[in-house]
């Protein structure tokens, strides 16, 4: 038996595991076989006809063989206006028989765009002259937990973490049950803490597709030649993405500084200039970070991700514990809606009120599903979060679980985002050890277990319903409403379902009260960022909401690098709208004139074509809508097609057409689709001409 029969087999014979299955023989095989399509529907009693409906509809299913080597070039807005076309072109004339190449909607690595993928691996900022270089390229070490190779030691993984995964616990035990505590827990912690110098690199998916492995390397040399005493350590990004890889030396004393552009080649002279204290202070860095709120992004680029012991060091959990040891779920709930928060999916929906809808409701079990899919062109805010901090996604997680009265939480992650995945697996593996995961959490009552699950592309899937029926095994097509998850949802349960953004906020209100965060952004706290298009410093921001385009795209982003000017820029990716310069001044806020919407950001400097940007974007929601309701799959297809016919553009005939997609589609994506072609109807028309 080969072995994707066997881990086909290992499935329990259930439809829920459709999906998995199907992930299962394509990371065998490297794609779907018709042999192979047929054993999983087989063994998981599912029609065949079904499990190739499923099949055929997830973008990240191939059921073609491809060549030996797979080259795909992204070709989103972000990676389109600085050079993705160029890059296809120049990868083409270059083409080999053994490979397949192929555009692809969005590498999610837009801050260092434009992205090609070779074999799995990507690689930013590349130019034309470099891509025989990047089809040479080894593939990155990122795609198995043992990542940093056999050359160096398990500290040095890319994944994070000092190997401390197995480290001891107090009296052999797990921590934290059978009458353990959160103190028993900080005091093993902070016994595990490394008082010298320790040096922090930056490692995300920007910072990897851009030398972070290379760089990670040549510290290690470095370390061992100067024979210093010194702790290396693989954080997640912190958002500065412009400047990646980039290197924080902490010194014992606790002081910090910060190394950007740490390329591998720089690394000896950066290293003797920290010594002699000869470090000068970068301008840019102080300027994108001196005028963000960095509340739910604080400890991301410092933190260790592999190593529960530092989040916890640094105040993870104590949020959890204070919860289930001196408050009811019900004053969980009522601290949060007093804080006014609101779900940062896109919808800006109470998040309280999902929590209260499920605890109210009848039906058990009771489920929570964390929607980390992030299938957005230009948006990557989840994954920069996942990556850099998972134990405060954790404990967000686990916070709205106890006040909803959830048992079982689902991390629904997108299924390219491996680090964010791996990543989350390790931050739930530990916890479970640590005793925060399982029976009688911290000896309490509260009880709850913890799956990841991956998708599989799909844009529809942003939309709660729909993710719920991927989840049980079905194409994703959104359910009618009512009724509504909170009532019936994963498998007829009540179900929350909150974003990651959302969740990150929750331990820190737990922790702060709500008069801390209603105090922030207008009543409305912070709000994650994107930044990408053409902007001197594209990266993850985090500012209080109310902040203007202008703030982001000028102060923290440093404005167009050279002398061009901006023409506009997308805010809130394929369901978002482009804005026009002279509104950049209008706060951003949920249901004003900028929405925010998911907080993706692209700027567009004057030599972009605004109707090639509203034509790549119809053209993403037309191939991803998912068919269920006429005016999106129909209209969305037509206004392309309008914009793609040599005949003068109708203008009334768009805008009419927009308008019935808009107010008849089934779910928001749909309603959403129109929303570039109107605003560049309203504030570029002569683009569209």
């Amino acid at each position: 038996m080969s072995d994707w029969r066997a881990a086909v087999r290992a499935f329990p014979r259930e439809r829920t595991w459709l999906l998995p299955a199907l992930h299962a023989v394509q990371d065998e095989l490297r794609w779907i076989p018709a042999d192979a399509l047929g054993e999983v529907a087989s063994h998981l009693r599912v029609p065949l006809s079904e499990a190739y409906g499923v099949a055929t509809h997830y973008p990240e299913y191939r059921l073609a063989e491809p060549d030996k080597r797979i080259v795909r070039v992204c070709t989103g807005v972000s990676c389109r206006i600085r050079g993705g076309l160029d890059l296809l072109k120049a990868l083409d004339a270059v083409a080999r028989p053994d490979v397949t190449l192929e555009p692809f909607d969005c590498a999610f690595n837009c801050s260092v765009a434009p992205v090609v993928e070779v074999d799995g691996a990507c690689h930013g900022r590349v130019s034309v002259h470099e891509v025989e270089r990047a089809l040479a390229a080894p593939p990155h070490p990122t795609l198995s937990p043992g990542g940093g190779g056999s050359a160096r030691p398990p500290a040095l993984s890319l994944f994070g973490g000092e190997g401390s995964l197995r480290l001891p616990l107090p009296s052999g035990e797990r921590a934290g049950v059978r009458g353990g505590s959160y103190a028993d827990l900080l005091r093993h912690a902070e016994s595990l803490a490394h008082p010298g110098l320790t040096l922090i690199l930056g490692v995300g998916s920007c910072s990897i597709a851009v030398g972070a492995a290379e760089t990670l390397a040549a510290l290690h040399e470095e370390v061992v030649r100067r024979s210093w005493n010194a702790r290396i350590v693989t954080a997640g990004c912190g958002g500065l993405c412009w400047a990646a890889p980039v290197v924080t030396i902490v010194a014992p004393d606790g002081e910090s500084r910060l190394l950007p552009h740490a390329t591998a080649d720089r690394i000896p002279a950066l290293l003797d200039a920290a010594a002699a204290d000869r470090i000068e202070p970068n301008p840019g860095v102080g300027d994108f970070l001196g005028h963000q709120r960095r509340e739910l992004t604080a400890r991301c680029g410092l933190v260790d991700p592999g190593d529960i012991a530092d989040a916890i060091r640094r105040g993870g959990y104590a949020a959890l514990a204070d919860a289930l040891s001196s408050r009811d779920p019900l004053a969980v709930i009522e601290t949060v809606k007093a804080a006014g928060l609101r779900g940062r999916g896109g919808a800006y929906f109470a998040a309280a009120l999902k929590w209260e809808g499920v605890r109210s409701a009848r039906g058990a079990p009771a489920y929570l599903i964390v929607n980390a899919e992030e299938g957005e062109p230009g948006i990557f805010k989840d994954r920069h979060l996942m990556e850099g901090d998972p134990h405060r996604l954790l404990e967000g997680a686990l916070l709205a679980a106890y006040a909803s009265g959830a048992s079982r939480i689902i991390l629904y992650i997108h299924g390219e985002a491996h680090l964010s995945a791996q990543r989350m697996a390790h931050a739930v593996e530990d916890a479970r050890r640590w005793g925060l995961v399982g029976d009688r959490i911290l000896a309490s009552n509260f009880s709850v277990e913890v799956e990841i699950r991956r998708g599989a592309g799909g844009f529809v899937l942003g939309e709660e319903t729909a993710l719920m029926e991927s989840l049980e095994g079905r194409r994703a097509m959104p359910r009618p409403k009512p009724p509504f998850p909170t009532e019936s949802g994963l498998w007829g349960k009540p179900t929350v379902i909150n974003n990651v953004e959302t969740l990150f906020a929750v331990p820190l209100i737990v922790a702060r009260g709500a008069e801390w965060w209603a105090a922030l952004g207008r009543g409305h706290g912070t709000k994650c960022f994107g930044l990408s298009g053409h902007v001197a410093r594209p990266g993850l921001v985090e500012v209080e909401m109310g902040a203007t385009l202008r703030d982001l795209l000028e102060r923290i982003g440093g404005g167009v690098a050279g002398t061009r000017a901006l023409k506009g820029a997308v805010l809130g990716g394929p369901s978002g709208i482009i804005v026009p310069p002279r509104d950049f001044d209008e706060p951003l806020l949920p249901g004003g004139r900028g929405n925010p919407g998911t907080g993706g950001i692209v700027a567009l400097d004057e030599t972009v074509s605004v109707r090639d940007v509203v034509r790549t974007l119809l053209d993403f929601n037309t191939r991803e809508s998912c068919g269920k309701c006429t005016p999106c799959r129909e209209g969305t297809a037509r206004l392309r097609d309008m914009l793609d016919s040599e005949a003068p553009l109708d203008h009334p005939a768009v805008a009419e057409l927009s308008e019935v997609v808009r107010v008849a589609s089934l779910c928001g994506l749909g309603q959403a689709a129109p929303l570039s072609i109107l605003s560049a109807l309203r504030e570029f028309p002569a683009e569209l001409r």
